[in-house]
């Protein structure tokens, strides 16, 4: 039933993306007279907001990290022509925003008890956080904070998966959640384990 849940979960997904694709083929065809430059840069946070979320999907699917390739090719028309162009530093903030919601999957996943999921998202956060280790990047600019939030995530993720793999066999099931949410209290966090 879980499994049935996600298939429709991804239908809805789809949907909803087709209709936001639409609107950035809509605003892409109005602003392409002005200074791409000026246009790109009021634009991109609706870019990576909606690379955050495909590249979620991507994961959800295929437990994979989603290329800056396949990025590009939801911005095209239906001949193949490219009305939208994702520059790397679009690819590489939206990639890092992901790092959230896996945060939150992870811990929800350990709230259900599903210690494999978990991990795997944990060693997925890993590899990606080495990924970002080797961009030299000053603190404050954007993608420095970003790295900060990398770095927050997965240290939720690894003490969570840690609570449960060393306490977990100590407790019935439903003690799970009672120890992810005093982890998440300990940073400071409201995190629903419940959804």
């Amino acid at each position: 039933s879980n499994q049935k849940s996600l298939k429709s979960i991804l239908e809805e997904a789809e949907t909803k993306k087709k209709e936001i694709l639409e609107l950035f083929q809509k605003v892409s065809c109005e602003l392409e007279g002005i200074n791409y430059h000026k246009y790109h840069r009021s634009i991109s946070p609706a870019i990576q907001e909606f690379i955050e979320a495909i590249s979620f999907l991507e994961y959800l699917e295929h437990n994979r990290l989603i290329s800056m390739n396949d990025v590009e090719l939801n911005f095209r028309d239906q001949s193949g022509n490219q009305y939208l162009q994702v520059t790397v530093e679009d690819y590489v903030l939206g990639i890092a925003d992901l790092t959230g919601e896996l945060m939150r999957y992870a811990i929800n996943s350990v709230g259900k008890g599903d210690h494999d999921r978990a991990l795997q998202v944990c060693k997925f956060l890993r590899s990606l956080k080495s990924d970002y280790d080797l961009l030299k990047v000053s603190g404050y600019s954007l993608l420095g904070r970003k790295l900060d939030g990398i770095k927050t995530n997965l240290a939720k993720v690894e003490d969570a998966c840690y609570a449960l793999t060393i306490r977990g066999s100590e407790y019935p099931k439903e003690f799970y959640q009672h120890i992810v949410s005093e982890h998440a209290r300990n940073y400071g966090d409201n995190m629903d384990v419940d959804e």
